[in-house]
């Protein structure tokens, strides 16, 4: 299986090369296990066969070809004003990004309130998708009722 970095190793790559893997999401193998992390770091011809070595989560260097691409995706949840709310880790659905993210939150005095984001229509470029915040609502709480019903 070949990386999707092998391009960082090719003569004539340049600093834009070098560029374009930050921040993004891949898979790397530490020890038997393949994990998921972000770019954070690429050191051209810093391997000791002279080969590109990139930096994951700030603590770890892998030789690029080691890289293979991931399996998640970082989904970028932006407020109405397209200001970054958060960067989450998602699984695609059948090879896709999902269409709806939802998150609960807990306020107040234990207000549960839900947050919908939809995705936005737009070419996907790299392993970050781009969502739009479309609303917030208070969840109403099960009544002792629907708690007997459903024990």
């Amino acid at each position: 299986m070949t990386s999707p970095l092998d391009y960082l190793d090719e003569a004539g790559a340049d600093e834009a090369d070098y560029e374009s893997p930050m921040r993004e999401l891949y898979a790397y193998r530490d020890g038997d296990t393949w994990l998921d992390g972000v770019v954070t770091g690429v050191r051209p011809h810093g391997g000791v066969d002279g080969c590109t070595l990139v930096q994951f989560d700030d603590r770890l260097w892998v030789p690029a070809r080691e890289v293979r691409a991931s399996s998640h995706y970082v989904a970028v949840l932006l407020n109405p004003d397209s200001e970054v709310y958060s960067e989450v880790i998602q699984s695609y659905v059948d090879g896709a990004p999902k269409e709806i993210i939802r998150d609960v939150s807990i306020i107040g005095d234990g207000d549960n309130v839900g947050t919908e984001w939809r995705l936005i229509d737009e070419p996907q470029t790299g392993t970050r998708v781009r969502y739009r915040y479309t609303g917030t609502a208070e969840l109403a709480e099960p009544d002792d009722e629907d708690e007997e019903q459903t024990a």
